[in-house]
């Protein structure tokens, strides 16, 4: 089920730069994909914690969990490659965003891949949907 989603103006972009070691690389000698969807959960909650989304968010009693994740993979990247990852919530609906997430080659600006994450608002106690305040909209618009 796919819900209508709000656009909201002036969302900010979180960067943060990625570098592929050793233990990222795969039979194939390239990123492993799973590497890939750790990235997009680690620069998401790293966008949360620098706006203060996480604290409160925890205020709240609540908690972010992934409904859907569409993946695309446009191209390899190898060892030491450095990785600039962005990612930003530019919609919401009453319960749920969606968060896009694109990750580029430093040294000739290739998207490896991109993502788009539906992630839903639950109550922790209840482990029920809920809907998202305003103020937690704001941690992740210009102010």
């Amino acid at each position: 089920m796919h819900l209508a989603m709000e656009q909201i103006p002036n969302f900010v972009e979180y960067t943060k730069e990625f570098r592929v070691d050793d233990s990222m690389i795969d039979q194939n000698n390239h990123l492993n994909n799973v590497v890939c969807v750790e990235w997009i959960q680690d620069i998401a909650v790293e966008h949360s914690d620098v706006t203060g989304g996480t604290t409160r968010m925890r205020e709240l009693g609540c908690a972010w969990m992934i409904r859907t994740q569409h993946v695309e993979y446009k191209a390899q990247a190898f060892l030491d490659d450095e990785i600039v990852g962005t990612t930003w919530v530019p919609e919401y609906s009453k319960v749920s965003t969606n968060r896009h997430s694109k990750f580029v080659r430093k040294s000739d600006g290739k998207e490896i891949f991109s993502a788009v994450t539906t992630w839903v608002l639950v109550d922790v106690k209840r482990g029920r949907p809920i809907a998202i305040p305003e103020d937690l909209k704001d941690y992740f618009r210009s102010r």
